[in-house]
C-alpha cells in the first residue's frame, strides 16, 4: 500500500503517501516549487492521509511513482 502516489485533480500539487502517518507535498505556485514532509501527529492529518488514500470527496488523481518523480526531479 505505501508507498501511494497522488495528486490534486484542480491544482499542480503532488504527493507521496509514505506510511499511514508521513507523506511528502510537492507545490507549484508559479515558477516556485515547495516540498514540505508531513509527520502525523494530531487526529486531523491522519484524516487527511486516510482521506487521500481514499479519495475522499474526488479530490484526488492517483498518479505513479514516475509522475510524481518527474515533479521533484523539475525543481
Amino acid at each position: 500500500m505505501y508507498p501511494a502516489f497522488r495528486k490534486y485533480k484542480n491544482s499542480n500539487t503532488y504527493f507521496k503517501i509514505i506510511s499511514q502517518n508521513r507523506f511528502e507535498e510537492i507545490t507549484f505556485i508559479g515558477d516556485k516549487a515547495f516540498v514540505y514532509v508531513i509527520e502525523a501527529k494530531q487526529y486531523p492529518e491522519f484524516l487527511r492521509i486516510q482521506d487521500m488514500l481514499d479519495n475522499v470527496g474526488d479530490a484526488w488523481e492517483e498518479i505513479t511513482e514516475q509522475d510524481y518523480i518527474k515533479q521533484k526531479n523539475s525543481i
